[in-house]
């Protein structure tokens, strides 16, 4: 197999460092000392044109005066000096490198070409790098810090991979109060030269890794990030946050590492596609990443909750249900055994509410026993845990009263979390808790410092089970193969030969047709005569409409005509079309009875294939906007969860006495757009709206084909 381009970077053996000194000001120097004082194994050679010493490690006066060739090239100068140091460096032999200086495509066209000669001389080298406009990478592991901030806690299982450098360089502390712990962290910056999807990849085959987080901009190559995407996902978990889904989002993005950002919807589905769990914040791609590493996986959707108070646990139940997860009433003998040992005033129902009692061994130990041993119970949440930070807080009014000292109070107070972190052990189920205290509070840095998942808000404990449970149906969902194309090569050749700008709608139809999507009956009519002959031999009613390439928004300039049901109809739509477009032809049509419209179609967008839709149609596409895409190709299991993506997905059911739709033979229309599009390079857009459900069935009543 392959190494993967990051190994040397992520674990090197030796070090040199463009940019470091003795000065504590500069960031070169900072990252020079992270690694020295990181308990790094590998040999660290600072460079620097006047200092002989940069805190007690010699300094070498140029790339030429090393005495070894670095595994790994660290570059914190000015712009100007990069392209050559890599040189320098490609001469020596050094054949990893991450450029930490900004200044390149992010600014502009100057950037963009200084960026390209820099590409040019690391291929000429063969050398691999992260960045330009980075701010480093962490391994937790070895251990290997080459960030400005030094490592603040042990390893964990949560890795990141980040468009911006701020969000692994300047987080650590913010981290460790959160009780979340890194195992890997790398920046791309503008990804010259390693992207996302090398990331991903080497991530993905990390061992130690048990998540893996992302903040993400933009895609460069977004079908091989599909690719290992959904092939990760369905073994450990990603979770990501996307920021360029709207304007502000795209031109920041844009000015901070050069991104070209796509509308939401396609990100959209494009995570579904790959099995990605997408987030709306980087706080929850930091802490419920932690949940999602630091808890053993959910086998089902059942919860319980624990709480002592009937208010957060409301929350969580209104949470969980909104988000997939079942909140049932316990089993009869399970509700017994929790009536058995709390008080009266107690409630033994899901939640198990305790009302505010401050015996803790029924919190942390005698109910979470009872619950998570019941084959009834897949995961558990607790809202509640609070000792000494209690104690803190209601001293001042107790030591009026009472003559007791503060150490006393709190160790009455002062919870044994041994048994409740053992049966968490033991039961392998998740655990996740809330609180509203802080690490002040005994039993809150506890949990925190055993990695047991705890959130401020209950509600925020309900969302992070849930995104356990989004990875359980990822894990478990059918495998999705691409269907073949069998697009005929007659149809190929009509589109490659044909000019461009947008197609006839019967050309399109036809094209459609070829290709087995079902197109309604119809003919074209050069004359009154031929639109008459055509209207009796396909039967009243029927639609008469124009047909001209050259003729957008047909309904609107009244050039469609329905529910003609004689000839004398024929002739008056005839009339009345060719006085709006005269000499245009017309195109007579099966009038379709049906209740539900829906519309499918093909969008492009810079580096992603062909993307099809799929939502409301008719008049409604533009009014609800309600619709989804996945990315070709594409096969039955994602064209079917592409269908119901959409929010009126229960109109594909059996619905107000109307026969379900034929999931299947929709998902057909689908799997043919996308390998139409990808046989048809040319096929700038394509669109079918609507495509009425007759019978259950779907048929194609109007299409749109344009050509680039």
């Amino acid at each position: 197999m392959k190494e993967n381009c990051l190994q040397t970077i992520m674990a090197p053996k030796s070090v040199a460092i463009v940019g470091a000194s003795n000065n504590p000001m500069k960031m070169g120097t900072l990252q020079c000392l992270n690694l020295m004082t990181s308990d790094f194994p590998g040999k660290i050679f600072p460079i620097h044109p006047t200092e002989k010493k940069v805190f007690g490690l010699t300094a070498y006066p140029s790339i030429a005066d090393l005495p070894q060739a670095p595994e790994l090239a660290l570059l914190v100068v000015p712009t100007r000096f990069v392209v050559d140091m890599m040189e320098e460096f490609g001469k020596i032999g050094t054949r990893s490198a991450i450029i930490i200086t900004a200044g390149f495509a992010e600014t502009g066209a100057d950037g963009k070409e200084l960026q390209k000669k820099l590409l040019e001389v690391c291929a000429k080298h063969n050398i691999r790098f992260l960045g330009p406009n980075c701010m480093g990478v962490m391994n937790t592991a070895l251990p290997f810090n080459i960030t400005v901030t030094p490592f603040q806690d042990k390893p964990g299982g949560l890795s990141l991979a980040s468009q911006s450098g701020t969000y692994l360089a300047q987080t650590l502390s913010y981290l460790k109060q959160r009780g979340v712990r890194l195992q890997k962290a790398m920046s791309v910056g503008n990804e010259a030269n390693i992207d996302l999807v090398d990331c991903l990849e080497y991530l993905g085959a990390d061992k130690d890794t048990k998540a893996i987080g992302m903040y993400i901009e933009t895609l460069r190559r977004a079908d091989k990030f599909l690719e290992v995407a959904r092939k990760i996902s369905r073994e450990k978990p990603i979770i990501a946050q996307y920021v360029g889904g709207t304007k502000a989002g795209a031109r920041s993005g844009a000015s901070h590492t050069g991104a070209l950002a796509g509308p939401d919807h396609i990100y959209d589905g494009l995570f579904v596609q790959a099995g990605i769990i997408r987030v709306s914040s980087i706080d929850d791609v930091y802490r419920i990443g932690h949940t999602l590493a630091a808890s053993p996986p959910l086998k089902g959707n059942r919860m319980a909750i624990l709480t002592h108070s009937g208010g957060p646990g409301t929350a969580m139940s209104d949470t969980c249900d909104r988000n997939g997860l079942m909140v049932s009433d316990l089993p009869g003998p399970v509700k017994e055994k929790i009536r058995a040992v709390i008080p009266p005033h107690a409630s033994a129902n899901n939640p198990v509410d305790l009302t505010f009692i401050m015996e803790s061994e029924l919190m942390n130990q005698v109910i979470p026993k009872i619950l998570l041993e019941s084959d009834a119970v897949d995961g558990l949440l607790i809202h509640g845990f609070m000792d000494t930070g209690w104690a803190k807080q209601i001293y001042p009014s107790i030591s009026k009263i009472m003559d007791i000292k503060y150490e006393q109070l709190e160790k009455l107070f002062s919870m044994d979390l041994g048994p409740f972190l053992a049966l968490r052990e033991k039961h392998q189920k998740p655990i996740v808790c809330s609180s509203f205290l802080g690490t002040e509070d005994h039993a809150v840095s506890t949990l925190l410092e055993n990695s047991v998942p705890l959130f401020d808000s209950p509600e925020k404990a309900a969302l992070a089970m849930s995104c356990l449970y989004k990875h359980f149906q990822i894990k478990n969902r059918e495998v999705d193969e691409p269907v073949p194309s069998a697009i005929p090569g007659d149809v190929v050749e009509q589109i490659q030969n044909s000019a461009s700008g947008p197609l006839d709608e019967h050309n399109a139809k036809q094209i459609l047709a070829q290709c087995g999507i079902p197109v309604c009956r119809e003919k074209l009519a050069q004359s009154v005569e031929q639109a008459v002959d055509a209207a009796k031999e396909i039967g009243f009613p029927v639609a008469v409409k124009a047909c001209s390439a050259q003729i957008a928004h047909k309904t609107e300039k009244g050039l469609v005509h329905l529910n003609i049901i004689d000839e004398k109809g024929v002739l008056k739509a005839w009339e009345a079309i060719q006085k709006s477009a005269s000499k245009s032809p017309v195109l007579v049509c099966e009038m379709l009875g049906a209740n539900r419209e829906f519309m499918a179609g093909v969008t492009r967008f810079p580096g992603f294939g062909p993307l099809v839709l799929f939502g409301l149609g008719g008049i409604q596409a533009e009014a609800l906007g309600d619709r989804a895409f996945r990315m070709a190709p594409f096969g039955q299991a994602e064209a079917l969860r592409l269908a119901n993506s959409i929010k009126a997905n229960k109109l594909l059911g059996s619905f107000r006495n109307l026969p379900a739709v034929d999931e299947r033979a929709l998902a057909d229309i689908l799997i043919a757009l996308g390998n139409l599009t990808l046989a048809c390079p040319r096929i700038k857009e394509l669109d079918i709206n609507p495509i009425l459900i007759v019978k259950g069935r779907p048929v194609v009543v109007d299409a749109l084909i344009v050509l680039e």
